[in-house]
């Protein structure tokens, strides 16, 4: 069941458009280039995968196969501190493209999801230190 008035067609628009606009934030842009590659089929597959999360957060399927916690944990580069910049960049790239309701309904997701990954990875690195040896899931 949806949790909120959205398509996978809409998500993948705001995937597609977050990620252009997070591989040119000077901030941001470096850290995500890093990991995830400057190849367009590399960030073809990085945008499916993230898709196909998004619609399962929003309740739309459950295709997602995953541990992102376990990802940004391992990328020592991946800060808590860096989330409010990268939701914040999430928020205005869904109010630019959904409908307002959608879009809240995104960000705020969002929003909840990325404020327990900056808690849980510092956490973690709080207890094990800034680059763990964790094996991928």
């Amino acid at each position: 069941m949806n949790k909120f008035d959205i398509t996978s067609e809409q998500i993948q628009l705001v995937v597609i458009e977050f990620y252009s606009r997070i591989r040119s934030d000077q901030e941001l842009g470096p850290i995500f280039n890093a990991a995830i590659g400057t190849n367009a089929a590399d960030w073809r597959a990085h945008e499916a995968k993230i898709a196909s999360f998004w619609r399962n957060a929003a309740g739309l399927d459950r295709s997602y196969s995953g541990n992102p916690m376990l990802v940004h944990v391992k990328n020592s580069k991946v800060q808590p501190e860096l989330f409010s910049r990268w939701l914040r960049i999430f928020r205005d790239t869904a109010e630019d493209i959904l409908p307002d309701g959608a879009a809240h309904g995104l960000a705020d997701l969002a929003d909840r999801i990325g404020q327990s990954l900056a808690m849980g990875i510092g956490q973690f690195r709080e207890r094990h230190g800034n680059a763990p040896n964790l094996r991928s899931s």
